[in-house]
Formats: C-alpha cells, sequence, structure tokens
C-alpha cells in the first residue's frame, strides 16, 4: 500500500493498495485460525471407547467370587490348545455404588450363601480394552436362577508376583469402562471419587511408553476395601507399593497401607516387559 494512498469509510471504493493489503490480511488471520483451530483439536485428549450397553440386559451365567472383589467368572470358549477358557467381570452397582450390598441383600432374601456357587445374573454391560463389567440393579432382580457350588477347576488361578511398585492412574471402573467420556483424569475427578466412595472397586490404570495399558484393581494387604483410602489420589499420578496376585485375567494390587500409595511429580512409565505388565496369560501358566 502506497503512503500517498488515503482511505475514509465513507468514500465510495478504497484505494488498490489499501484493498490489496486488507485481503492479505484476512487470508493471513484465516490460514492462522484455522491453524490454531487443528493444532488444538489435535492436541485434545480422545474420547474413550468404551461401550455402555444402557437399557439393554444381559443374562449371565458363571461362579460368583465374593473376594476380592465381587465377581462372577464365565466360560468364554477354548484358547488355542483346547483348554476351556474364562474371563472375569467384576460386579457393580446402580449409579454410583458398588455390588455388594444388591448381592447381600439377595443372598438374605434366597437364604443362600451365593459364594462359590454357579449361578445367573442379570445386568446391563459396559466394557473397553479388553475388560468387560458388569452393573446390577436390585430394580431389575438380577439373580436369575442358583445352581450347584462350583467345583475346583472354577477356582481362580492363582499366581504372586511378589511386591513391586507400579506407576498410574486411579480410576473407578465404571465411568472409565464405558459409562463416561472422559472417564478419566482431572476433568472426571470429582465423579470418580463419588463412583470410589459409593463402593466401586478402585483400578489402577498403568500405561506403558508403547502406549498399551493395563489395569489392576486395589485392595488393602487382607482385600479389604481400599476405597476411603485412595479417594485422595484419584486422577493424579501415583506410586502404589503392594503384593501382586494374578487372579485369572485380573491382577490383584494387595497395598500394605495408605502410605504403599503416594503421588509422583511426573508421569514415569512403567518399563515394558515388566513382569507385572507382561501378558497375563505368561504369569499364570
Amino acid at each position: 500500500m502506497s503512503n500517498n494512498e488515503f482511505y475514509i469509510g465513507w468514500m465510495p471504493k478504497a484505494p488498490g493498495g489499501f484493498a490489496r493489503h486488507t485481503k492479505k490480511v484476512i487470508i493471513a488471520l484465516l490460514i492462522l485460525t484455522i491453524t490454531v483451530g487443528v493444532l488444538l483439536a489435535i492436541s485434545q485428549k480422545k474420547f474413550g471407547t468404551g461401550q455402555f450397553e444402557f437399557g439393554q440386559l444381559t443374562n449371565i451365567t458363571g461362579v460368583y467370587f465374593k473376594e476380592p472383589v465381587p465377581a462372577i467368572k464365565v466360560m468364554s470358549g477354548k484358547d488355542l490348545l483346547g483348554r476351556s477358557a474364562y474371563i472375569t467381570i467384576p460386579l457393580i452397582g446402580y449409579g454410583k455404588s458398588g455390588a455388594d450390598g444388591i448381592l447381600l441383600d439377595l443372598e438374605k432374601l434366597q437364604h443362600v450363601d451365593l459364594n462359590k456357587k454357579e449361578i445367573t445374573l442379570k445386568g446391563t454391560l459396559l466394557y473397553n480394552d479388553g475388560k468387560l463389567l458388569m452393573q446390577i440393579d436390585a430394580a431389575d432382580n438380577p439373580l436369575v436362577s442358583v445352581n450347584k457350588t462350583a467345583g475346583e477347576n472354577m477356582l481362580p488361578l492363582q499366581k504372586e508376583l511378589g511386591e513391586q511398585t507400579i506407576q498410574g492412574e486411579i480410576v473407578d471402573p465404571k465411568c472409565f469402562f464405558g459409562v463416561m467420556k472422559p472417564g478419566e483424569g482431572k476433568p472426571h475427578k470429582d465423579c470418580a471419587i463419588r463412583c470410589i466412595s459409593g463402593g466401586i472397586p478402585p483400578v489402577l490404570k498403568v500405561t506403558n511408553k508403547e502406549g498399551d495399558c493395563n489395569y489392576y484393581l486395589l485392595v488393602g494387604a487382607h482385600g479389604e476395601k481400599m476405597n476411603e483410602a485412595v479417594k485422595e489420589f484419584v486422577a493424579t499420578p501415583v506410586a502404589v507399593k503392594a503384593k501382586v496376585v494374578a487372579y485369572d485375567d485380573w491382577v490383584i494390587l494387595y497395598v500394605t497401607d495408605q502410605k504403599g500409595i503416594s503421588p509422583i511429580a511426573g508421569w514415569q512409565l512403567v518399563k515394558p516387559g515388566s513382569q507385572a505388565i507382561s501378558c497375563i496369560a505368561r504369569c499364570i501358566k
């Protein structure tokens, strides 16, 4: 634009140089706006891939275990060697509550101890990243049938992996594995605390350097609930010192006490190939 060109708003037409300069500024601003928008979109955390079959009830038949967390062990087919394969489905309650109270009421109503019995439960499934959970609601009359006591072959296959310190983020599995998106991190912290306070078993999510995730159920040294003890550490990078035990397709962390969980200043990833983060199938052979 020439210094001799001058433009006043009420003039019918702007000088050529002024118009060309204005167009360049507008195009530059447009490119800048698009670039910033794309960079912001890329930098945002992606929504989780969890699924929650809201409004759809499914019958599941398997063996119920009270400990270390309420769960039902279900036969899922055969492995590559022709052996029976199983999946363990942790149970949670409706809303922000655990399943313990519902199952205790069902036992009182039926005058039966459900532990280690083959039962059929009706509930809502939620799943993500290879893990499956079931929500049961007293209003749905979830106990369909009670059958025989499970045989020895159905008891959890356990293997102790020693005492280890594992780093990750404590999440509530109900929201993380299907109900909420996002179901982790600072945006979900308040909700996660309420879910865990209500009795939903806390889970430690661990991500390795390749971006693969593993999940560990947290309980006390003797299998007692850790819900109150972990509340202040939810959605914060933590180091958990615990005895590690593989239970079929889940790994349980038996935390010695509240001092066994400590916040860490930065996110340090577990080294790939460490015993606790390796394939469960290798751990329990």
